[in-house]
């Protein structure tokens, strides 16, 4: 058993006493050393511990021959695993680091404890990644060729790394070898969706009716990935919302008058629709983990007693599980951001530039709720790729090369100074509560601004006008 799991057992050495006890992996030491030395001063020679190392600097815990570990982080955080052998002692009699009087055992013991060496879990890691690339690089071979037998073998092959996830994540109990094959199946999927309707021709053949069938078979698949690897389901859940947005973007260029659809119209559209679900992930994440719902006292009677009791352990597993959602659903949504902030700028229309501006500054100010690197992150690089896109765009328009110049370098060099003021300045430091009004604010105006831009990119509002003219 690994730090990963939810008790780590280990063995405390206490002046008078040895016991073995679970410490809970994510709680910070200080909060446990209170018991820690309530249970050791119940031992053969029983003595309050506490009162006896207050006036040594109080007690720590350390590793044999190691400084103290650090009491506000959790044994998880420590890489404490099950079985190890800890010290309950006074800070003042802690030892100092070992000292070596042979040069090659000092060499040989740092090499051994240096991190970042090879590892088994590494070498797993080296071929699953290497197999991967092959399977993703037979993918790109098969939709590069064409023809029905490329389709046929495509389809054939995610099937069976379909099959293989199931084997992995049932029988053999590999869920990392079952959610890389189920997801390389999707990219397999993808390939022989998109070659359905191309009548043997390759990739150049590739239009929106043929997107149109390989989102269909892209969401299939996942489907099947999320059943036949429950533990992934999050990330499978997530490539069935992008499977949908695929297919629904390409329906409307499908199926709408072509000069009234562009693959940059169609992507806002999906880009607004994700983005109106944004406020109600965490809830749907909560709800979907099937965590409990606090009940609220109806009478005095049921305010007094509070006799609700709530299963902490299946709390925990099931507050994890709705944390996984979550990330999920913040990367889909920032995948579908990102994408349309590519494809809008395509359309070469001031609409569509400043509609791909105003995306990117909203999923910027929006990360700022979500507090871990995982659920953050995603929405971060995603209003950094619009702003990308949008420089991109510029210096590809035609313009005249005075013109595009000036306008693109000194944005960026607006955006650097704001990036380093903000990380070298505020970034740490406590935010006035009036600036986090403003930017509450300034986030509720970016939300209701995209709806009226992306009906302008979509020359609504001239439509209208002609109609009423």
């Amino acid at each position: 058993m690994t730090v990963t799991s939810e008790l780590c057992r280990v063995t405390i050495v206490a002046p008078h006493t040895r016991m073995d006890i679970a410490l809970p992996s994510h709680v910070p030491l200080a909060e446990l050393q209170q018991d820690l030395l309530h249970y050791a001063s119940g031992g053969p020679d029983a003595l309050d511990l506490a009162d006896a190392g207050a006036a040594k600097g109080g007690w720590v815990l350390a590793r044999l021959g190691k400084a103290p570990l650090n009491p506000d982080l959790s044994p998880r955080q420590l890489g404490i695993v099950d079985g190890e052998e800890l010290f309950l002692q006074p800070y003042a009699q802690t030892g100092p680091e070992m000292v070596f009087d042979d040069v090659i055992d000092a060499v040989a013991t740092a090499a051994g404890e240096r991190a970042g060496r090879w590892q088994q879990s590494t070498s797993r890691a080296f071929g699953i990644g290497l197999g991967t690339v092959a399977l993703l690089g037979g993918a790109a071979a098969a939709i590069a060729t064409g023809g029905a037998a490329a389709l046929w073998t495509s389809l054939a092959v995610g099937v069976a790394l379909l099959l293989a996830a199931l084997v992995m994540a049932r029988a053999l109990g590999s869920t990392r070898a079952g959610t890389v094959f189920g997801l390389v199946a999707l990219a397999y999927g993808f390939v022989g969706g998109s070659l359905l309707l191309a009548e043997g021709g390759g990739v150049e053949a590739i239009g929106a009716p043929h997107l149109l069938t390989a989102g269909t078979v892209v969401t299939v698949f996942a489907v099947i990935g999320g059943i036949v690897v429950p533990r992934s389901a999050p990330v499978f859940h997530a490539a069935v919302i992008c499977g949908v947005a695929l297919t629904v973007g390409a329906a409307l260029c499908t199926f709408l008058p072509g000069r009234m659809v562009t693959p940059g119209r169609a992507a806002v559209a999906v880009a607004v629709l994700a983005l109106a679900f944004l406020p109600a992930l965490p809830m749907f994440a909560y709800r979907v983990a099937r965590l409990p719902m606090p009940t609220i006292p109806t009478s005095p009677q049921q305010l007094r007693t509070d006799a609700e009791s709530v299963d902490g352990e299946l709390a925990l597993k099931r507050s994890e599980r709705a944390d996984e959602h979550l990330t999920a659903l913040l990367a889909t949504v920032a995948a579908i951001a990102a994408a349309a902030e590519v494809l809008m700028p395509l359309d070469e229309t001031l609409p569509a530039a400043l509609t791909t501006g105003w995306l990117a500054l909203l999923l910027l100010v929006r990360a700022r709720v979500f507090p871990t690197i995982r659920q953050r992150l995603p929405l971060l690089l995603a209003g950094v790729t619009g702003l990308g896109s949008l420089a991109v765009a510029t210096m590809t328009a035609d313009w005249a090369d005075t013109v595009k110049l000036p306008v693109v370098l000194g944005g960026l060099i607006a955006l650097a100074l704001i990036a380093l003021g903000y990380s070298l300045s505020v970034a740490g430091k406590r935010i006035s509560p009036s600036w986090g009004r403003a930017l509450d604010i300034g986030e509720i105006l970016l939300i209701v601004g995209v709806v009226p831009l992306a009906l302008w990119v979509w020359d609504v509002y001239w439509t209208l006008r002609t109609i009423s003219g």
